[in-house]
């Protein structure tokens, strides 16, 4: 197949539609799952490479051209570099090439020298070994990251710091998966993933994760169909598992899409002679599909509640459409013992500490979307503060490393609540301590 005009179309929606990488991708290689893992390689490295590195590849592009190419030569062009500056594998030459072929292919008739002596500069400095110096001249190049967004990791965890978390995204990382203790153990799913030839390393912050790697696709892998895993990242594990929740309690997860939490959650929450009752909310239909979807593969007992079924929430997972930035007056009816033991509070927020996994967050947020995100934020938190019962828990959680969303949105929310009060604080932050960056706050009432 011709792997490079798929990505090209692949990065053109991308380009085209302003929608994130994962998810076009994602939808595109299903369709070839049948083709060469070679060629799936290839196209997830180029497409998730050249949206990756776009600052530093689109800085060398304008160095180089005397006007601004139109948007199919500018990613061309981009692919093309990538190739040529990242992927070893690829020669110089056939990266030049297979990008002029490209052009024809397309319909950019008249392009094709342009294109090609583009690229040729661009190799000609990587062999006179000039081209890292031209990238490193500045740290939105360097990092393919927007200037405003160095500064502020600059200006909250200083320079060297700064570095390490924006290097971090450039990094390969395992893939964590959380254990279905629901329906196999550690050392079961290490030996099944091990005779297949995965490597497979203990999780570092949950006993109940594995860090996996050198395989083709996660829906292939063994026990993904049998529901033995979810993958979830180990800050996420953690935060749910120092939540406080006991065996039969009653658990709110109020922004739950993927619903990995409230999986998690149920697990925690059930022992030989208790079934824990979790009320898993998002905002959508699709992301609801999503905690049904997961559930379902879990083998975890679900039910969807709508306004024609609204008798009280039953063990097992509860699934329900509702905004979280809206106060439920039907919860603020329940009496005391009937509400909730523990509220979990994942909000919406910009995603900083997955850069690495999601590596176009960056270019989706702007500085003036971090305040209204915080001001969300507070929002859901306060009235999750309505939901708990008396000396329950509200777990407040983010994947971004900036204090803007977290931090500061705890203690604003403290400053008004003066029944509740932190009973465990943490940051994670890429780069440093070997996990996705993430915040979560354990507050009791």
């Amino acid at each position: 197949m011709d792997t490079r005009k798929f990505s090209f179309d692949i990065l053109k929606k991308i380009e085209s539609e302003d929608v994130f990488v994962g998810e076009v991708l994602d939808m595109a290689l299903r369709h070839l799952q049948f083709n060469d893992k070679r060629d799936r390689a290839f196209i997830t490295r180029l497409v998730e490479g050249t949206v990756e590195r776009k600052i530093s590849l689109d800085f060398l592009i304008d160095k180089f051209s005397k006007n601004a190419p139109d948007v199919n030569a500018r990613i061309i062009l981009r692919m093309g570099i990538y190739q040529i500056k990242y992927m070893e594998s690829v020669p110089d030459r056939a990266a030049i090439d297979e990008s002029v072929k490209l052009v024809k292919t397309i319909g950019l008739s008249g392009r094709e020298g342009y294109v090609n002596a583009v690229l040729r500069k661009v190799a000609a400095l990587k062999e006179e070994k000039k081209l890292d110096s031209l990238l490193v001249s500045r740290m939105d190049v360097r990092y393919s990251t927007p200037q405003w967004l160095c500064n502020l990791f600059v200006k909250v965890y200083g320079k060297d710091n700064a570095k390490l978390i924006l290097e971090d995204q450039f990094t390969e990382h395992d893939t964590v998966i959380r254990i279905n203790s629901l329906k196999t153990n550690k050392q079961e799913l290490k030996k099944l993933f091990e005779d297949k030839g995965i490597t497979v390393k203990d999780g570092i912050l949950s006993d109940r994760c594995l860090r996996i790697s050198g395989y083709d696709s996660i829906r292939r892998l063994p026990g993904y169909k049998e529901g033995l895993f979810v993958v979830q990242d180990e800050t996420s594990v953690y935060t749910v598992e120092h939540a406080g929740i006991k065996p039969g309690d009653k658990i709110l997860d109020m922004c739950a899409s993927p619903g990995g939490k409230s999986m998690l959650a149920y697990e925690l929450s059930c022992d030989a002679d208790k079934v824990g009752t979790i009320v898993s909310r998002d905002i959508s239909e699709n992301k609801i599909s999503l905690i049904i979807e997961n559930a379902d593969r879990l083998n975890i007992p679900e039910r969807f509640v709508d306004e024609a079924n609204l008798e009280k929430y039953q063990p097992g997972v509860n699934v329900e459409i509702f905004d979280a930035t809206e106060l439920d007056e039907d919860i603020l009816k329940f009496t005391e013992s009937e509400r909730f033991d523990v509220v979990i509070v994942d909000v919406p927020c910009s995603g900083f500490g997955i850069i690495g996994r999601k590596n176009d967050i960056k270019y989706h947020v702007t500085p003036e979307s971090l305040s209204s995100l915080a001001e969300q934020g507070l929002t859901i938190l306060r009235n999750a503060s309505k939901y708990v019962k008396k000396g329950g828990h509200i777990c407040f959680s983010t994947c971004t490393i900036n204090p803007t969303e977290n931090g500061h949105v705890v203690r604003a929310f403290l400053e008004d609540s003066n029944d509740f009060s932190i009973i465990e604080e943490r940051t994670f932050i890429q780069g440093i301590d070997g996990s996705d960056g993430f915040y979560y706050c354990v507050i009791t009432r």
